[in-house]
């Protein structure tokens, strides 16, 4: 009898360890102990990735004249002439004229690029799409005023993304 009482006595010492163990788990869960090595990993790696994607975010980029052969539209067919319209519509086609080979290497902002196929801005100027647009127009100015300061491609090309720059829609 002495030998059950004993063997029950440890078992009842060995449930009450256990259920202290138990219940020091369960505490530590609530205080909010949790391991660190992931959660150190996993930290580190989102703020990495995040300072990656701010230093290579934004679409200002620095070109130069070795850059501008690329960028070149290839626009071969023949301008529009400005006697077809009046105002600041006629001068803008007159712009294009005078700035053809700057206006080839620039992208138009209107979106024509995909909407109807243009190569360039210059596009614009060689059907009647610039005369009711008036971003081609707006671009076509801004373009040939930076070209007749003394700017070359590359300026002129950056100038004009920054300025007309947006998300397409």
């Amino acid at each position: 009898m002495g030998t059950k009482k004993n063997r029950n006595m440890a078992t009842e010492d060995m449930e009450k360890k256990q259920n202290r163990k138990d219940r020091q788990n369960r505490q530590n869960r609530k205080k909010g102990k949790l391991p660190w090595p992931p959660i150190l990993i996993v930290a580190v790696t989102i703020i990495g990735i995040g300072i990656f994607a701010f230093m290579g975010s934004g679409n200002s980029q620095e070109l130069t004249m070795a850059d501008m052969p690329a960028l070149k539209g290839g626009e071969t067919k023949a301008n529009v002439t400005p006697s077809r319209y009046r105002g600041k519509t006629a001068s803008s086609y007159g712009v294009a004229i005078k700035y053809r080979d700057v206006l080839d290497y620039m992208f138009c902002y209107c979106n024509c690029k995909q909407s109807i196929g243009h190569k360039s801005l210059l596009s614009c100027f060689t059907d009647d799409h610039a005369a009711n647009c008036g971003i081609c127009q707006d671009q076509a100015f801004y373009a040939a005023e930076l070209s007749s300061k003394g700017a070359d491609l590359a300026e002129v090309r950056m100038a004009v993304d920054k300025k007309f720059w947006r998300p397409l829609r």
